[in-house]
């Protein structure tokens, strides 16, 4: 696909396009097909790209590979080790791997295969607890007690949110029909939250648009989606999974029915004054960005929109899940 887009071209000061299309990348001796998009600019026929294209095709290849091999991304290797309560110098003594090497992890390298594997074994606190008493010796006695006390108390995910994780998510597998994304509850919670506050009052009808065209807006830039949600391609466009419980239980939510078109509905709204953190500055942009274009639409208009898009038309018959590289074809965002 390609199209013209409002900048000048940095080669000739001339018009630019933008090409979205897919490529089939190499990594580590590995053939992926990926998403790309780059800048040709029309005076000379050269192409360019930004830093966020390029983490776009990254991103995306990365992905694919840590799921072919079972890898965890970025964010579950950091829980790992936060989990058990340990520093990098410990769990790298523990794991065996180079100076800095766990924190390289967690800040977006991919780890070989055999470390990937490795990293992933270890949530299983059994595991944890034999490799730590295999390298016993490289700790002082008191530090290596600390550290015996920290991991076997842990859990994983035991928290207030642990039953509603299992409903909405069901699991924390990841694909591209959740667009890579990690899973949180609170993180959705203020998801939602933000949308609401930034958009003013608004029907769970619309609302269901608007959390798909965030997600989906998200993934095109970025190779990942905000929420880790599945969408599902029903009659009225668009609809997270679990969206009736999401909004049930998203606490900053104020609900009041009222009559409209002659049945009752409910009308969602958000005071809150919270700054939202577990949002990234990134996440964010995505959502102000769909809440410009898509806040001036009513029900039946963002309704019909959805329609349009190719996602919704291929998956519609089957009421099927949407898979997020359908956000390259995105018309209305």
């Amino acid at each position: 696909m390609e199209k013209y887009v409002d900048m000048k071209s940095p080669l000739t000061g001339g018009k630019v396009k933008e090409v979205s299309t897919t490529e089939v990348k190499e990594f580590r001796k590995e053939k992926f097909r990926v998403h790309v998009r780059y800048y040709i600019c029309e005076d000379t026929g050269e192409q360019f790209t930004t830093t966020e294209q390029d983490s776009l095709q990254f991103n995306d290849l990365y992905s694919q590979y840590r799921i072919r091999h079972g890898i965890p991304f970025p964010d579950e290797i950091k829980e790992i080790r936060t989990r058990y309560g340990l520093n990098y110098s410990q769990i790298t003594r523990i794991l065996g791997f180079g100076a800095n090497q766990y924190a390289k992890y967690e800040n977006g390298e991919v780890p070989s295969e055999s470390n990937g594997k490795m990293i992933a074994a270890i949530r299983d606190k059994d595991v944890m607890l034999g490799l730590l008493k295999g390298c016993k010796g490289t700790f002082q006695p008191s530090e290596y007690e600390r550290i015996l006390a920290s991991i076997s108390m842990s859990e994983m995910k035991e928290d207030e949110y642990a039953a509603l994780h299992h409903v909405i998510f069901n699991d924390d597998s990841r694909s591209i029909f959740n667009g890579y994304g990690g899973k949180s509850v609170p993180k959705l919670f203020d998801m939602v939250s933000y949308i609401v506050m930034k958009h003013g009052e608004v029907f769970p009808t619309k609302l269901n648009k608007l959390m798909f065209y965030a997600d989906f807006n998200h993934y095109r830039k970025t190779g990942q989606s905000i929420s880790g949600l599945q969408y599902r391609a029903l009659n009225f466009g668009p609809v997270p999974d679990h969206y009736a419980t999401i909004y049930d239980n998203t606490p900053e939510l104020d609900k009041r029915l009222i009559e409209a078109h002659d049945m009752v509905s409910t009308l969602l709204s958000c005071n809150s004054n919270k700054d939202y953190e577990t949002l990234s500055d990134s996440e964010k942009e995505s959502i102000d960005y769909v809440i410009a274009k898509l806040k001036p639409l009513s029900v039946s208009a963002i309704i019909e929109a959805s329609h349009q898009e190719n996602g919704w038309q291929q998956s519609s018959i089957a009421h099927s899940h949407i898979p997020y590289d359908e956000a390259f074809e995105l018309k209305l965002v």
